[in-house]
């Protein structure tokens, strides 16, 4: 078991408070992929010179639209969300994202920033996404 790797031993309270399953908060976290890892995505987006954001990506200035957006809510069309007005393609991180891709489905082809910020309200969403960058939304 992974336990022998940590400061402290399953029984402790620390333990329990980074291995909990946050009951009552909505939280729910799966079983990554092997090499799934946040630190594994943030080595892929360092080890990629280029975009993950496949095609549709916005010229300087050019903004998606709530109608383009829409079209764009199954891995088959990309994933597509909006945090805080900037548009990504998700797709690339399902795979990646500890609470699983049902979760990031909820904001598939509409505006993520409310749930975005529910849950991660201390986190970057741009530097965590800035490979999946579309463009600017119109709204």
């Amino acid at each position: 078991m992974f336990s022998e790797f940590l400061p402290f031993s399953p029984s402790s309270s620390l333990f329990s408070f980074y291995f909990r399953e946050d009951v009552g908060t909505g939280r729910c976290q799966v079983a990554l992929k092997p090499k799934h890892s946040l630190m594994d995505w943030i080595a892929l987006c360092r080890r990629r010179g280029g975009s993950l954001a496949g095609k549709g990506v916005k010229d300087h200035g050019e903004k998606v639209t709530k109608e383009e957006l829409k079209q764009h809510n199954n891995v088959d069309n990309g994933i597509w969300t909006v945090i805080q007005g900037r548009v990504y393609n998700i797709t690339p991180y399902i795979d990646y994202h500890p609470g699983g891709k049902n979760t990031l489905m909820q904001a598939a082809g509409r505006d993520g920033t409310r749930l975005f910020t529910k849950y991660h309200a201390w986190v970057n969403a741009h530097t965590m996404l800035e490979k999946c960058y579309i463009g600017a939304y119109s709204g």
